[in-house]
């Protein structure tokens, strides 16, 4: 498998207005990218990214409803299927088969797994632009 480097790691928050103004005007970072709707942006961090996840939104994540914090570590590789072969053939079992997202238009083909202390960990496959881009 070839990791070609960190794309990103995730940030849930129940206040995404408040901790996208922190982001961008106290820190500086800008928005790089998002998906359709506003309740998922980018934010460039220089060598990696922040992803910022807004928990307030309907749908989210239903393996953690509740969960606040940082929510994962994403590796960018070429090929999230050939990844996913040979880290299953490795023994390593995913929550989230490879799948494109979001359902419509997808930006992206991602999968996830978690290591042996149960940090999510995603393999992240742009299939346009480095990053996917709001409608």
């Amino acid at each position: 498998m070839q990791i070609t480097g960190t794309h990103h790691v995730a940030l849930f928050t129940r206040n995404f207005a408040g901790l996208r103004e922190f982001y961008t005007e106290t820190l500086g970072l800008a928005v790089v990218g998002g998906f359709p709707g506003g309740t998922i942006i980018f934010l460039d961090a220089g060598s990696t990214t922040i992803e910022l996840i807004d928990r307030s939104a309907p749908g989210g994540d239903p393996a953690q409803p509740n969960a606040l914090g940082w929510a994962h570590f994403a590796f960018e590789v070429p090929d999230v299927d050939a990844a996913y072969a040979e880290l299953s053939a490795k023994g390593v079992a995913f929550h989230v088969l490879p799948k494109h997202a979001p359902d419509t238009n997808p930006s992206v083909r991602l999968a996830f797994f978690k290591d042996p202390d149960g940090n999510q960990l995603e393999l992240f496959q742009p299939l346009g632009g480095r990053y996917p881009q709001p409608e």
